[in-house]
């Protein structure tokens, strides 16, 4: 995600996220000391030419900077232009790489402060249009996106792991049809959107849950369904998978008791995805579990809940994913 930079007022963004002859929506600052704040480079509203880019590059700014209060702006103006940016042959992997990662994380920040927001669901299927794309034309892609997956855990960037973790999933499997990957991914980035409609004092809970706030805490897919259904933006497989993604194929999930077959596969996948980053990332009240001790577990542990084919497919998949 862009995050705050140490100066105060400025959000640092990759280089990669601007488009030659674009015109952007935020002010381009730079910074030339370490000990001094950006200076204004190029005001918004003002066209990036390839001579304004050019310099930019030619004075090695892998990164500029933004002003916070233009966060938004910037957001809408990466998720127009996503599509163009990871299909650039000019632009390395990684570059790529950052990109996505930092403006889906943004994004989903976004979504979660307002989640009845239809532009944001919108530019999130957009984000994910781009990313299946990229992830189908790039095979080094999950590589270098696991290389920024963020291990402290916030509802945001967990979104954006589990997409990123089902549509690998989904590919190593064998699955290569688009719109299938893109319905896959829609839900998976959407799956906790429920959890917006929670009382901030469960979900950002510093402690261990009561068994009370579970049962508060249980309600989010369903809530998530709903808020989706009315938007009327995805279609049933994504659907599927915001209220079924908790199900396991013992019958012990949640919230309908689905068991076996009855679970579509795309939701299995999400659910494999799911439990992995919840396992390996930092919680308040537990450390992150090494993804080794992560597998192990879901292995010799979830036997019984999680598809079995499919769990062996992403173990193989984590200890070698440029394969």
């Amino acid at each position: 995600m862009s995050v705050a930079n140490p100066i105060r007022g400025f959000r640092e963004v990759p280089l990669a996220s601007i488009r030659v002859d674009s015109i952007t929506e935020f002010d381009i600052h730079i910074q030339t000391r370490r000990d001094r704040p950006p200076i204004l480079f190029r005001e918004r509203s003002l066209p990036v030419t390839p001579a304004v880019l050019g310099m930019l590059v030619d004075q090695r700014h892998h990164h500029i900077y933004i002003p916070a209060a233009q966060t938004f702006e910037y957001r809408r103006y990466v998720g127009k232009h996503i599509e163009a940016i990871l299909s650039d042959r000019r632009l390395p992997v990684d570059a790529k790489c950052e990109v996505l990662y930092d403006s889906a994380q943004g994004l989903m920040a976004d979504i979660l402060e307002q989640p009845r927001s239809k532009e944001l669901v919108q530019c999130g299927q957009n984000v994910v249009a781009g990313t299946v794309r990229f992830m189908m034309q790039e095979r080094a892609a999950l590589s270098y996106l696991l290389q920024l997956v963020s291990y402290d855990y916030y509802t945001y960037t967990h979104c954006v792991n589990v997409c990123v973790f089902s549509l690998a999933l989904a590919q190593r499997s064998g699955i290569t049809d688009f719109d299938t990957l893109r319905l896959l991914g829609e839900g998976a980035l959407l799956h906790d959107v429920g959890k917006s409609l929670i009382d901030p004092s469960v979900t950002k809970c510093k402690k261990g849950l009561t068994e009370e706030q579970w049962e508060i805490m249980r309600k989010h897919p369903v809530y998530g369904y709903q808020l989706l259904t009315e938007h009327g933006m995805l279609h049933g497989a994504s659907l599927d998978i915001v209220r079924h993604h908790h199900e396991k194929v013992n019958g012990t999930g949640y919230p309908d008791g689905l068991r076996g077959k009855t679970i579509e596969p795309l939701v299995r996948i999400s659910t494999i995805a799911d439990v992995f980053d919840a396992l390996t990332t930092r919680r308040t009240y537990r450390d992150a579990m090494a993804s080794f001790h992560a597998l192990s577990l879901m292995k010799s542990e979830m036997s019984r809940q999680l598809d079995q084919e499919l769990l062996r497919t992403f173990i193989e998949m984590m200890g070698n994913p440029a394969k």
